[in-house]
């Protein structure tokens, strides 16, 4: 049970980078690898804040804000301007990555390479029978499964979040009915740096953080992604969980060398067997986009 109790704790923080991918991916199409480079700078805006004497709910929403205006940049700068010139897939993906390197080499400039963990109550424990939660993992799953719940309600239930939707569905459509895309993409790359910057947050009080953390946190996300089902947001959710429960089984019963092996054999499992995932539908080739 401790180990299934673990890998839905990782795999709440999997689930939430993996939404936040798939929110950009959907609309856009983009292969947001930029997303990496959010994720590792959060914890360091988190960090700067705490160390100048900002309470700790504060610093959170200093580093969220941030975040989320620094994803809208990216897209106002960076993938918007590729897109209105009609760049491939493969030179948003590129660009995105460029985008990742210079952050991720930045924040190493500042506040060098050696691994950091946020200060908090991380050291508290506490005990039911032969299961052992730490503060730091109980942070991590109920924010990140926070952030999961609302996230999807709002897309479900709310008149933007269909729009958002409509917008994933068709782009196309959506702007010959009238709506102002760029506006609701920008909304879309806020999204994801916010949901990003809260995988990251929890993360870092646990485990810790560096300045090209972000990629290797991002990986694990993709999988789930292609997992659940790549037009499906309740599919990667899913996703992600399997995976960190795949993860922490393989380390207990193997090694931590292995889980990176293993999440990627069942990828070709699933990319073989069953390439639109686990909630995944054929779709129709739009070929207007």
């Amino acid at each position: 049970m401790q180990v299934i109790l673990n890998g839905l704790i990782y795999g709440a923080a999997i689930a939430t980078l993996a939404l936040a991918f798939q929110l950009v991916y959907l609309p856009t199409r983009i292969l947001f690898l930029g997303i990496a480079a959010l994720y590792s700078l959060a914890p360091y805006i988190f960090l700067a804040a705490q160390t100048s004497g900002i309470p700790d709910w504060c610093a959170a929403l200093l580093s969220l804000t941030s975040v989320g205006v620094i994803a809208a940049l990216f897209d106002r700068f960076n993938h918007a301007p590729l897109a209105r010139s009609g760049a491939s897939d493969a030179a948003q993906m590129i660009s995105s990555l460029g985008l990742y390197i210079v952050v991720s080499q930045g924040i190493a400039i500042v506040w060098g390479n050696a691994p950091m963990r946020l200060i908090g109550n991380s050291g508290k424990t506490w005990r039911l029978d032969s299961l052992t939660l730490q503060a730091a993992q109980f942070e991590m799953f109920l924010y990140c499964s926070l952030g999961l719940t609302l996230i999807l309600i709002f897309l479900r239930s709310s008149r933007i979040g269909l729009r958002l939707r409509a917008l994933a569905d068709n782009p196309n459509e959506f702007h010959r009915l009238g709506y102002n895309a760029s506006s609701y993409r920008t909304m879309i790359f806020v999204l994801s740096g916010v949901i990003a910057s809260i995988s990251a947050l929890t993360t870092a009080r646990d485990i810790g953080f560096a300045p090209h953390s972000g990629l290797q946190a991002l990986l694990p996300a993709v999988v789930a992604v292609i997992i659940g089902g790549r037009f499906s947001f309740v599919g990667c959710v899913i996703g992600g969980f399997f995976v960190g429960v795949l993860q922490t089984q393989v380390v207990w019963q193997f090694s931590a060398r292995w889980q990176e092996a293993a999440v990627f054999f069942v990828l070709a499992v699933f990319l073989l067997l069953r390439p639109a995932g686990l909630f995944g539908h054929e779709v129709r080739t739009d070929t207007s986009r």
